[in-house]
């Protein structure tokens, strides 16, 4: 009575038995098939790929088609006295070997010595060593000679997840079969369909969230899933993802991309600190944040790729606004800033330290004393004298470009420190500039949309009681950015939506909003200003706040990698170099 009443895991219950159930994996099945069908079956097979890909299932549905009272067949009946002995792992002649507490010599010559018995029970013998790569060297030894010359009706499969390990005669003697990854789209599917069957309510996007965590993983999604059933008593939304796994790691990786894209190092030190605070391991953190950057430079280097990343539709345009607010060579920088924390982190007894300082390093140029460095402050003396970093040397701007200053008394600078120029500098074209409603505010011109009596205020004040905005901070409207996206599109507003999904909400006081926009994105920083009304109603619609729009363009960061073994330059071959970009001389 107890051995009925005790609970199944769902990956064992809907663990695929014949060759339709198989996820995801269609060219092996095909080849199986196709092999059983026309009489070319081969005597050993070594199935490889990640974990919770269907390899030793799929070893067992091929035992099926051979042995299956119908067959041998493609299509195995899975109801016969053979196929059901198989399914409940009671059949003589299929035999699963862990190799990990069965993988020395003497295991390896016992089996060599029963292959050759007839079967018992079936019509061929199936040996299934599950992980093979931990078989010792003399075990793999001792199987050659079976391996090349096997007896009559046995057949070989060998599961591994690390193919690598595995000796070339060994692979060279089996048809190898490389198992992938699942889709994160097709795997939610799956979920919704198992939840539908087992009368679990589950939301889309729940079973979207439980997809990305299992990583490609079939065992690891319904493990999941079997979890937050119990956890919300059968209604499974993504509030109980989120509580199951705790934060999103998607979210704190675009929190990060964020913070770095306008150099703000304090919410860098806050995720981080969130991050511990929460148990998180530091070191897969950072490997998810190579992961993320890497896709960003794919995004970013190759538009329109999608098939290149396994992301779905919706996170693919995410990362492609995000991709939009870094060059490529940031985006290089970061990754080889990133890449030097993780193998610092092998060593060293503080990761913490290790990845803290490859942010802020990636935040703020001028803190790495990496030759980088100083081309970082070269650009800054070029700006000041009125160059445009991205042209040849002896190029210059007008004068006035850059005579008036960057934002350094811009509200909220303490908490976004990155080298920015303002949007007047070098996004207006020559010639007088038009007024901008930043200039009028700081020179106590009109006031701003929000405190005039417009028709539009006096419709939000009859309207619905406006969002509580006690608790917007920069933080928050960095999350709620896509929130503000959105809100844009539903209100037609496509263009100024377009053009603020590269942009990325650096300070935030209170009464203004500062947006940083890429050093390649300078002409929509005046249409974003020309549009500031209708972002200040969204602004209003969602948070309950109708600040003053500053729009700022990020200067470039030098992120040329020079070759490691190069000692720094000295102080006149430094003063060199900036005499030929800036094609100047010093004064004497």
């Amino acid at each position: 009575m107890a051995e009925e009443r005790q609970h199944q895991a769902l990956y064992r219950r809907y663990r695929p038995q014949g060759p339709a159930e198989v996820l995801g994996q269609d060219h092996v099945v095909r080849a199986l098939t196709g092999a059983v069908r026309e009489g070319k079956l081969a005597h050993a097979f070594l199935f490889c790929g990640p974990r919770g890909t269907g390899k030793t299932s799929t070893a067992r549905i091929l035992a099926k088609m051979v042995n299956c009272e119908r067959g041998p067949t493609a299509e195995p009946c899975d109801a016969c006295e053979q196929c059901v002995a198989i399914r409940e792992g009671q059949h003589l002649d299929v035999v699963e070997i862990d190799a990990a507490s069965h993988g020395g010599v003497d295991d390896a010559r016992e089996l060599r010595e029963r292959a050759p018995t007839a079967p018992a029970m079936g019509r061929e013998k199936v040996y299934i060593i599950d992980e093979a790569q931990r078989l010792s060297r003399e075990a793999f030894d001792a199987l050659l000679k079976v391996f090349e010359e096997p007896p009559p009706g046995v057949r070989f499969v060998l599961a591994t997840t690390e193919p690598h390990r595995m000796p070339a005669t060994i692979v060279g003697r089996c048809q190898r079969f490389d198992f992938r990854r699942v889709g994160a789209e097709q795997l939610a599917q799956h979920l919704l369909r198992v939840a539908e069957r087992e009368g679990i309510a589950l939301a889309r996007e729940a079973a979207s969230a439980i997809a990305r965590q299992a990583e490609g993983s079939v065992r690891d999604a319904l493990s999941l899933l079997d979890q937050a059933s119990v956890l919300a008593d059968g209604a499974v939304d993504e509030a109980t993802v989120a509580a199951l796994l705790g934060a999103p790691r998607v979210a704190v990786r675009h929190e990060i991309a964020d913070a770095i894209a306008v150099g703000d190092a304090r919410t860098a030190f806050e995720v981080v600190a969130r991050l511990v605070q929460d148990g998180h391991d530091l070191r897969h953190a950072t490997n998810e944040l190579l992961g993320h950057f890497r896709d960003l430079l794919l995004v970013r280097a190759a538009p329109g790729q999608e098939d290149l990343l396994d992301v779905t539709t919706d996170e693919y345009e995410r990362l492609r606004a995000q991709a939009a607010k870094f060059s490529p060579a940031e985006l290089t920088r970061i990754l080889a800033l990133l890449l030097q924390a993780q193998s610092d982190m092998r060593w060293t007894t503080s990761p913490r330290l290790s990845l803290e300082l490859a942010l802020v390093r990636a935040a703020i140029p001028e803190a790495d004393p990496e030759p980088q460095g100083l081309l970082a402050r070269i650009e800054r003396l070029e700006r000041l004298a009125g160059l445009d970093p991205g042209r040849t040397a002896g190029t210059a701007g007008s004068p006035g470009a850059a005579s008036s200053g960057g934002t350094a008394g811009s509200p909220g600078a303490s908490s976004a420190e990155a080298p920015v120029e303002g949007a007047s500098d070098e996004a207006a074209p020559a010639g007088p500039a038009p007024p901008r409603r930043a200039r009028a505010a700081e020179t106590g011109g009109p006031a701003s949309a929000a405190a005039d009596p417009s028709p539009e205020g006096v419709r939000a004040e009859e309207g619905p009681r406006a969002p509580d905005a006690s608790g917007v901070d920069v933080a928050m409207l960095r999350r709620s950015w896509p929130s503000v996206l959105e809100h844009l599109h539903e209100r037609r507003q496509v263009i100024l939506r377009a053009l603020l999904e590269s942009a990325t909400v650096a300070a935030f006081d209170g009464e203004t909003i500062e947006l940083a926009f890429p050093p390649d994105r300078r002409f929509g920083v005046r249409k974003v200003e020309e549009r500031a009304e209708e972002l200040r109603r969204a602004l209003r619609d969602l948070f309950g706040i109708s600040p003053e729009v500053r729009c700022v363009v990020r200067s470039k960061v030098a992120a040329e990698v020079l070759d490691e073994e190069e000692p720094p330059p000295s102080e006149e071959e430094a003063l060199r170099r900036l005499q030929e970009e800036l094609g100047a001389r010093p004064e004497i």
